[in-house]
């Protein structure tokens, strides 16, 4: 058996389609119970792009088609592949080509559908994040604030430095400010 894992590593190593490496790595997976880090090692790549590359064997035949018809990239298969709805795959690969979507379009059309958000707005600059970090500090020296944006979410974490009588009495005094 160790001998017929090795030859499968060795034939997805040498292979050059992403599909039957994902076959391959599915195979490693499911019929020989290899680990994704392990697999990962043994092919000298990160363990989240042996992932990626095992989630495209879940793409419909229609985009894997469009792939090798060179519709769409290869970037754009691992965007399609998040997703679990194989319509809404569908549905978003023809939104690619009737749109002309790029990489980045995909994205924020995926990131949409899955976390039903849309992106809009940006990023508080790192000069105005210092300036109101700093602010909370001068007016609350107990308190150490981070604050943390992703396209998805912001959170603001406080950190309130004391022992349980000073911190209650503080949270309750932030908290009547937000509110």
């Amino acid at each position: 058996m160790a001998d017929n894992v090795d030859e499968i590593f060795g034939k997805i190593k040498a292979e050059k389609d992403i599909f039957a490496k994902a076959k391959l790595i599915s195979t490693l997976r499911r019929e020989k119970n290899v680990k994704v880090i392990d697999i990962a090692e043994k092919l000298g790549i990160n363990s989240s792009y042996v992932c990626h590359i095992n989630r495209l064997n879940k793409l419909p035949d229609i985009i894997v088609d469009a792939y090798y018809s060179k519709l769409i990239s290869i970037s754009h298969l691992f965007l399609l592949s998040r997703l679990n709805d194989k319509q809404k795959m569908v549905d978003i690969y023809e939104k690619i080509l009737t749109q002309n979507l790029s990489v980045k379009d995909t994205e924020d059309a995926i990131r949409e559908y899955l976390y039903e958000i849309k992106n809009r707005g940006h990023y508080i600059k790192e000069k105005e994040r210092q300036f109101l970090m700093g602010e909370i500090a001068k007016k609350n020296p107990d308190v150490n604030a981070a604050l943390v944006q992703t396209r998805t979410r912001s959170r603001l974490a406080l950190e309130i430095k004391g022992n349980l009588e000073k911190t209650s009495k503080s949270i309750k005094e932030l908290v009547k400010k937000i509110i």
